[in-house]
């Protein structure tokens, strides 16, 4: 019996040797890089990122940075910086020539995202990108690759109060200049103000509604690269003249000169109390719209700038696109957050900015409101036109308002303000 104990006591002791001589290997060179703190990354966990978001559309900005915060609290090693500015073009330039470029941040289509093309990722790749709408694709697209990733469609028109066109004896939408002068005198007929225009907004008078003539060309890139080439100038696109038609009746029918004084806020809020019956804007001013009055009737058609009603049709295109920094030393939590927004678009796209998506694999929603739904019917049936304004020289549309708020102001005539238009967009193209 003790031969047998001793024996197996020789077995555990040799068992025990052999275990403490496989443990002694030689210990790991650590080649990952230590962080800031100089403390070794543990094997699994992610390392520390700081993600820097720029935009614009202030309309959301608290939903951005609440879309922000859901991602950090889905991805706790990331710290998600999300900024939203009304002067975004001085501050993203500022941004990047101090050193302190954001990781993801807006273009718009064509000439801007040209523009900045040299400091983009390519996004060709992305999983996401098959899913893109097809009609968003041309606008952020420079030298075969992809650029962008579309933040939503948007449209404008007139919106009008469905309610105070019944009024007036208005019983359809005007779908020609001369509808819409016939209905701007049922309107004044029974006593009611038109309009109450924004022209102190640069964008609402320079981009938009200067927008149409350009957009109602049969080939709106052909008829722009005509114009940076000296082919053509301004006053010969077709409906020009249709253009300062509709201007003059915002005027004759609205605030006049005084316009020139109107902000985008006091546009919405005369339009909301029903102090006027039409306004120029878009999808975008549903929520600014209900917050003043809830329960107002209302719908959304295309501007006319001549009197066949064939060629009367909705500007719609993607308002901005989300673009990388091909530079950031964070660009693939970027890509990871493009990917992450796209699986949770229905959620923080439409839900909550309340946008109309871009990508075949999101829709609409019935809760955006009639001005979501008359634009999908523009687009259900092909009546849309783009925004032509994308192509202008890179910063002209600001340039284009001014003249245009001094001929509101008559302190130019049309034919003036066309000539300064000229000058400024030949001015343009050899910046």
């Amino acid at each position: 019996m003790k031969k047998m104990l001793s024996m197996l006591m020789v077995c555990v002791l040799v068992l025990l040797s052999l275990s403490a001589c496989a443990g002694k290997k030689e210990p790991a060179q650590n080649t990952a890089a230590p962080d800031s703190n100089n403390e070794a990354v543990k094997e699994g966990t992610p390392e520390k990122v700081k993600l820097n978001l720029l935009q614009f559309k202030i309309e959301i900005t608290d939903k951005v940075k609440a879309m922000a915060a859901d991602y950090m609290v889905q991805n706790p090693h990331v710290t998600f910086d999300a900024q939203v500015s009304s002067d975004y073009d001085t501050l993203l330039k500022t941004r990047f020539a101090s050193g302190d470029e954001p990781d993801i941040f807006f273009t718009k289509a064509f000439t801007d995202i040209t523009d900045w093309s040299d400091k983009l990722a390519d996004l060709s790749n992305e999983p996401w990108m098959s899913k893109v709408s097809p009609s968003a694709v041309q606008g952020m697209t420079v030298d075969g690759k992809k650029l962008g990733f579309p933040v939503a469609f948007e449209g404008y028109g007139f919106i009008y109060n469905k309610d105070l066109f019944a009024k007036a004896g208005i019983d359809k939408v005007p779908a020609t200049l001369t509808e819409l002068k016939a209905a701007n005198e049922k309107l004044k007929a029974a006593g009611i103000n038109s309009f109450s225009e924004g022209y102190k907004e640069w964008w609402i008078l320079g981009q938009h509604l200067f927008n149409l003539p350009f957009a109602y060309e049969k080939d709106p890139v052909a008829t722009t690269d005509k114009i940076n080439k000296g082919e053509a100038k301004v006053n010969d696109v077709a409906n020009m003249n249709g253009f300062f038609d509709v201007l003059d009746m915002t005027l004759d029918y609205g605030k006049g000169s005084q316009s020139v004084g109107v902000s985008y806020d006091n546009q919405v809020s005369d339009f909301s109390t029903g102090k006027t019956a039409m306004m120029q804007q878009g999808v975008w001013t549903i929520d600014s719209i209900l917050k003043i009055s809830k329960d107002i009737n209302m719908g959304m058609f295309a501007i006319p700038l001549n009197d066949n009603p064939e060629d009367t049709k909705l500007p719609v295109g993607v308002p901005a696109y989300y673009v990388l920094n091909k530079n950031s030393k964070n660009l693939e939590e970027a890509k990871k957050f493009l990917n992450w927004l796209h699986e949770n678009g229905q959620k923080y796209l439409v839900d909550s900015f309340k946008l109309i998506p871009a990508f075949t694999d999101l829709t609409t929603s019935p809760d955006l409101g009639p001005l979501a739904s008359d634009l999908s019917s523009y687009v259900e049936k092909n009546q849309t036109i783009p925004w032509a304004f994308t192509l202008w020289p890179t910063g002209a549309n600001r340039e284009f308002a001014g003249q245009l708020q001094a001929y509101v102001g008559k302190q130019m005539t049309k034919e003036e303000t066309l000539g300064e238009i000229q000058k400024i967009w030949q001015d343009g193209v050899k910046k």
